[in-house]
């Protein structure tokens, strides 16, 4: 293996892993003026393919459209995104619908498909002066003799090597995360024994509602990704999910219409090959190092039944830039991986997100918990918060600004 030494060889900002967190974090913080490497397998300045998340679609929170705008993206994330206007949540016969009229924002949501929103990314990428990319992966994190984070960088499929130096080192390669291993920041994980089954469905049911259906340990979401279409995100037990993949689209079609009747059934029909993921909620022990950063689903991931977690991940991205900004403005020479903007960083982050994961985590277990008793009290809570605006205003402000 030879070492190329090139031209850009120190950066203040180094980004690992080529997901849509990372991608944003590198344009947002290009757009400060910092110096950016991205450095992520099979990425160049066109879209790679990425087939196993073509049908994932996102529910992306209010409070993160701030993200885009200070991207200068928020009119074109509006043009490939579908309003969610409402909302309703189902167990048997009850039914909670939640509307954007209770909603400062105007809506409740906003849905769009992955290859969407990572073409739009990748797009802001090339119009970048301080952003550069390379295509390969870190197997070696350290620090230099001056302090700085220095990372190891193999290219060419492993043939080649590159030495970096960066001020700050954002980990931001997902939820199995090699850089992660090689800082050995020590995780946890709670295994659901759960797959989510993703799919496309064309559609004809009333457009800009999304609906869930809570069925024992099972969810079923179907988001509006446009006027006559939805995405379906359906977590189930994990030797279901594996059955269901097997015996393919006719099966799916018996298993939706035992929890979500004949009536919706006869309103959408699959449009798109099936893929599943499998779901856990994943810890770290801590948010930053010395130079370095953990966020999305580096950091932090969540069950997919409140629709949160690249939410979360892109709300880490901002409240980082937030930090920047602050330190910014303190007269002093600006130090992008300073100790005091990670320690900052941590504590608006740490508590916050092990608070939403616990929460989600509760809604999960209170769901899924069997039983007369437990039904009843569902049931009935979900009636009395459908017959209070007060209680429904609270609960879409709460959940709009949870991140």
């Amino acid at each position: 293996m030879g070492v190329i030494k090139f031209e850009n060889d120190s950066f203040d900002i180094v980004i690992t892993g080529g997901g849509v967190p990372a991608l944003a974090g590198a344009v947002i913080f290009s757009k400060l003026g910092l110096k950016v490497l991205l450095v992520a397998r099979g990425f160049g300045k066109s879209v790679k393919k990425d087939t196993a998340r073509k049908n994932i679609s996102y529910a992306i929170s209010p409070s993160n459209i701030k993200l885009f705008e200070r991207c200068g993206l928020k009119e074109e994330f509006f043009k490939i995104s579908e309003d969610v206007s409402e909302m309703h949540l189902f167990e048997d016969d009850s039914c909670l619908k939640l509307s954007s009229d209770l909603s400062p924002h105007g809506y409740l949501s906003k849905i769009v498909y992955h290859d969407n929103l990572y073409r739009l990314l990748v797009g802001a990428t090339q119009s970048l002066k301080t952003f550069h990319s390379i295509d390969g992966s870190i197997d070696d994190i350290g620090y230099t003799a001056n302090g700085q984070c220095r990372v190891r960088v193999l290219t060419g499929g492993k043939k080649s090597i590159r030495k970096i130096q960066a001020n700050l080192l954002v980990v931001a390669d997902g939820a199995s995360s090699v850089s992660r291993h090689i800082l050995k920041i020590p995780w946890g994980i709670k295994n659901y024994c759960q797959k989510a089954v993703l799919a496309n469905f064309s559609s004809a049911l009333q457009p800009n509602i999304a609906r869930q259906w809570f069925s024992g340990d099972e969810v079923i979401a179907l988001l509006p990704t446009s006027k006559n279409s939805v995405s379906m995100v359906w977590s189930q037990n994990q030797l279901r999910a594996e059955r269901l993949m097997r015996e393919g689209k006719s099966r799916l079609r018996a298993e939706l219409s035992r929890i979500l009747g004949t009536s919706i059934m006869a309103q959408i029909e699959i449009n798109s090959e099936m893929v599943s993921t499998p779901l856990s909620m994943m810890t770290v022990d801590k948010l930053v190092s010395r130079r370095i950063v953990l966020l999305g689903d580096s950091a932090h991931t969540v069950h997919p039944l409140a629709g949160l977690g690249l939410n979360i991940g892109l709300f880490d991205i901002l409240t980082l830039v937030n930090e920047f900004e602050k330190e910014m403005q303190v007269d002093r020479p600006f130090d992008v991986g300073s100790s005091a903007i990670l320690g900052s960083y941590m504590r608006a982050r740490l508590l916050k997100t092990r608070a939403i994961q616990s929460m989600i985590d509760t809604i999960k277990v209170g769901f899924s918990t069997g039983g007369y008793a437990a039904k009843f009290l569902r049931t009935k809570g979900m009636s009395i918060l459908q017959q209070s605006d007060f209680f429904k205003r609270y609960i879409v402000k709460f959940a709009s600004s949870i991140l």
